[in-house]
């Protein structure tokens, strides 16, 4: 699983895999001296990293190998570091996830109670709320159309209305917005997310717009609203798509979308014991499966990951330290890890003195 150092220098392991054994798994780096360090089982290595945390250093768990999507991402709500992720940057066709980035721009650039008035051009099948030219709506209530029902005339209506009678405007704000957010792989050429040239997104820059989402309270009230009635007259009713919401627990939002190009695909957001986790899939043949497996992975991954040395092997004058994580933990293997490095020196008192650092940083010292 490891290696061996020989002679008085550091090495470094690449990023590798783990391999789990039993409920318990081995980080393995390797150092050398000329005599065993004054340490053993049992004794304090580092204190616990949490997932986004090893995230941040550059760790990176696989996708669970049931999970079909073309895309996928589980993120850090909090600190928005990749946890998981499988092509998490290709760029795919995102279908209605693109509402999410309309709903912001229409906050950013209007009042929730600012009349939007639905025209013939606001007709936009398939998905619709049933506007007719001349409806009129607040912005509120069309987002809940938006975002539960995921009408496209109610995004046509928002982008037409609130651009001053130009949907071209609109969508020009929301590219701005998403260069401002820093999203490298998203252009967006309509404000439905219909099939069309030139419009596309990630799965990691998705994430990114369902926390942008969620962290605006009155988008996160919306899209973790099941059902909203508008008593007109006319009469709306509008049911959210999202299959995990009222299933899963502590999920809060956010989008699911279809098209031809983009297959189903679905952004959650779930809380939980004070944390977020935000999962994307995209082009996926089961959303609601397969982010119920992507979120279940991520909660694995998130509780705090204590470490300890294991202990010092020998091989003639070759000795090796095993760090290994100390206590059951969920299954970790097949992490991509970063760079560990354990260094061994002779000290003027002929003792011995031992580091161990992970990524550059430094996780412990023992003499």
């Amino acid at each position: 699983m490891g290696g061996q150092a020989e002679g008085n220098r550091a090495v470094s392991l690449a990023a590798g895999k783990l391999l789990l054994l039993g409920a318990w798994l081995l980080l393995l780096g390797v150092a050398s001296g000329f005599g065993p360090p004054t340490f053993g089982d049992g004794d304090p290595f580092v204190q616990p990293m949490g997932s986004a945390e090893l995230a941040s250093l550059g760790a990176m768990p696989p996708v669970p190998g049931t999970v079909r999507a073309v895309a996928a991402v589980v993120m850090d709500g909090a600190s928005g570091h990749t946890l998981v992720s499988r092509n998490a940057d290709a760029r795919l066709a995102p279908a209605s996830l693109t509402k999410m980035m309309t709903a912001l721009v229409a906050l950013d650039r209007a009042s929730l109670s600012e009349p939007i008035v639905a025209t013939e051009r606001s007709r936009s099948e398939p998905s619709v709320i049933g506007l007719d030219p001349g409806d009129t709506l607040s912005l509120e209530s069309m987002l809940y159309g938006l975002l539960l029902m995921s009408g496209n005339d109610a995004a046509q209506a928002i982008a037409e209305s609130i651009g001053g009678g130009s949907i071209e405007r609109f969508v020009g704000w929301m590219n701005e917005r998403a260069a401002t957010m820093g999203l490298k792989n998203t252009r967006f050429a309509n404000p439905s997310g219909l099939d069309q040239a030139g419009h596309y997104s990630s799965a990691r820059d998705m994430a990114e717009i369902a926390r942008a989402v969620m962290a605006e309270p009155r988008l996160a009230q919306i899209v973790g609203t099941r059902r909203h009635v508008i008593e007109g007259p006319p009469l709306y009713v509008f049911t959210n798509s999202n299959p995990l919401l009222g299933s899963y627990p502590g999920l809060d939002g956010v989008k699911t979308g279809f098209t031809d190009d983009a297959g189903r695909c679905f952004a959650a957001s779930v809380t939980r014991d004070g944390g977020r986790l935000i999962t994307v899939v995209l082009n996926s043949p089961n959303i609601a499966g397969e982010a119920f497996t992507l979120l279940e992975a991520g909660f694995a991954i998130s509780r705090p990951v204590p470490l300890s040395v294991a202990r010092v092997g020998y091989a003639g004058l070759r000795e090796a330290v095993q760090p290994q994580l100390a206590g059951p933990v969920a299954n970790l293997a097949g992490w991509e890890l970063p760079f560990l490095r354990a260094f061994t020196r002779r000290m003027g008192d002929n003792s011995f003195e031992t580091t161990v650092s992970l990524a550059g940083r430094p996780l412990g010292r023992w003499r």
